[in-house]
């Protein structure tokens, strides 16, 4: 029985990942830096500005402070999401009302900064539908570790088993499976490898949702 529903952010909830890439890009591409869309869903959504940053900096043998990095992308984000550069993802409030309707605990885990993410909430009007952000400032773990979708787990009080895990990255998923959750995958719109998921959907619409549903009552 599916007691608890934790949502990746980047990609899940919000169709950000673009966005996300773009600001990097933005900092790092006056060096000579360039990542591939199939790159960047595979290795880097979802590990965390930091991980990103110094992936990157060590590669291209950049003299540039990593930390400060960190924080102009952080603002630069936070500044165009509050523009309405960002949209969420289609029937997500939908579904999150469905949870909600059924008493099922929601929660985000995000390897994403708590303001970034405060931030998109606040300006889609989605805040209230959640009750537990965790975000990357929160732990020292970053997915694939399964230490942080474990420790929203136990601050809501559910076992693993208990718990559904809806995520796009592939080191979501991993954190996800090592974590012993249930798993629905999240294709991102671009060709990656299989995830070994419960159910893959493309949004919360339609079809998607129907097997959300099916999911949650264990068909």
């Amino acid at each position: 029985m599916i007691r608890a529903v934790l949502f990746d952010f980047d990609g899940v909830v919000v169709r950000s990942e673009p966005l996300h890439k773009q600001t990097f890009l933005d900092l790092l591409s006056p060096y000579g830096v360039s990542v591939p869309e199939k790159r960047w869903y595979r290795e880097f959504a979802g590990t965390g500005s930091r991980h990103i940053f110094e992936v990157l900096v060590k590669e291209h043998a950049l003299s540039l402070d990593v930390g400060a990095l960190v924080e102009r992308r952080k603002k630069a984000y936070e500044a165009r999401v509050r523009a309405g550069e960002l949209g969420e993802m289609p029937g997500v409030r939908d579904f999150i009302s469905l949870l909600n309707g059924r008493g099922i605990r929601t929660a985000i885990v995000s390897g994403s900064h708590r303001t970034n993410v405060k931030a998109a909430l606040d300006t889609l009007e989605l805040g209230g539908f959640f009750e537990l952000i965790v975000s990357g400032d929160d732990l020292h773990e970053r997915k694939p570790d399964p230490g942080p979708f474990l420790h929203a787990a136990k601050k809501l009080g559910f076992p693993p088993s208990e718990c559904l895990v809806i995520e796009d990255s592939h080191s979501g998923c991993e954190a996800a499976r090592r974590a012993g959750m249930k798993l629905a995958w999240l294709r991102p719109p671009v060709e990656m490898p299989n995830q070994a998921a419960d159910i893959v959907i493309s949004d919360f619409s339609g079809e998607n949702l129907a097997a959300l549903v099916r999911l949650l009552d264990g068909d």
